[in-house]
């Protein structure tokens, strides 16, 4: 199977494309477009970038390695968790192409086969009815669609704790429009189900970058700001640095975007990961992958060596 194949990438002709923020804003409702419908299901789509298909690539890319390659040495105890999950589909809003979104490119995927269970989060009603009829219709039986809020660390564990050991391998991923996934979201998980590789997607490219100078330079007006980019990164440091602040008055957002990310990784080494890696995404945000455990960040970087192109057979 190609990864074309994974994503079933078909035209949909009600999708009048080129919106722009202001229109998206009037139309969709957390990015679920309220004018178009999947031509293949006619359930909900999530509007979204062109940038989202290497997203995807990079993310069944370390799928297929990692389920493929420890199942059994896991007794195949192995477990997919997707926290910010989405509908299954979207819709490319350049072009009206629509296809196959992270989950069910999970689903899907050949080597989903392999997993004990796939658990999927999100806190939007809508999206959480869209994915479960649809995981319905291909009569799935161990991938299941909750409600979770990762402001709500305790409820989202809590599921976990019922649907799987706390022997079991994880893959988890999270996927925010924004830098606002409390660490303490992370902390929780670990602490759960300690035997898991994160992959979360970081928008420091847009969310971040359009903000950290003003918050920098005026921490009074743009407190809010502060708060969440604290609350992400699990403490006021960033922010204390007086060198952050020189180097916002001189405009080095590359410098303070990095350094953000450096303040990121010190934070995930405290409570047990050891390896990581940065991966832009068309400059708009970073994945970030961490792992306690050599093999993990073997099998990424084998993941990421095969560049996306549409076409390649996957893992």
């Amino acid at each position: 199977m190609s990864f074309a194949d994974l994503l079933n990438e078909i035209s949909n002709p009600d999708c009048v494309t080129g919106c722009n923020k202001e229109k998206r804003k009037e139309i969709a409702e957390n990015d679920l477009c309220s004018k178009v419908n999947s031509a293949i299901d006619q359930l909900s789509v999530r509007c979204v970038g062109e940038h989202a298909v290497q997203k995807i690539h990079f993310l069944i890319q370390y799928f297929g390695i990692f389920a493929t390659g420890m199942h059994t040495k896991w007794n195949n105890k192995i477990n997919y968790i997707e926290i910010c999950s989405g509908p299954g589909r979207c819709i490319n809003r350049k072009t009206g192409d629509e296809f196959n979104g992270t989950a069910l490119a999970i689903l899907e995927h050949p080597s989903f086969k392999y997993l004990n269970k796939a658990l999927f989060f999100d806190a939007d009603t809508s999206v959480i009815s869209a994915l479960t009829e649809r995981i319905n219709s291909r009569n799935i039986s161990n991938a299941f669609v909750h409600y979770g809020d990762y402001n709500n660390d305790t409820d989202i564990c809590r599921k976990l704790v019922e649907e799987i050991s706390k022997d079991s391998l994880n893959l988890i991923f999270i996927d925010p429009t924004d830098c606002s996934v409390p660490f303490q979201l992370i902390k929780s998980l670990k602490e759960v189900i300690p035997n898991m590789d994160l992959i979360i997607n970081v928008a420091s490219g847009t969310d971040f970058n359009r903000n950290i100078g003003s918050a920098l330079m005026d921490q009074v007006k743009y407190k809010n700001s502060i708060a969440k980019y604290a609350q992400f990164l699990d403490g006021m440091d960033f922010f204390e640095n007086p060198d952050n602040l020189v180097k916002a008055q001189q405009g080095k957002y590359m410098e303070l975007r990095n350094l953000f990310r450096e303040y990121y990784r010190i934070n995930l080494l405290k409570i047990g990961y050891r390896f990581f890696k940065f991966n832009s995404v068309a400059n708009f945000y970073d994945l970030l992958f961490a792992t306690s455990h050599e093999r993990g960040i073997d099998f990424w970087e084998k993941a990421t060596r095969i560049r996306f192109d549409g076409q390649r057979k996957l893992f």
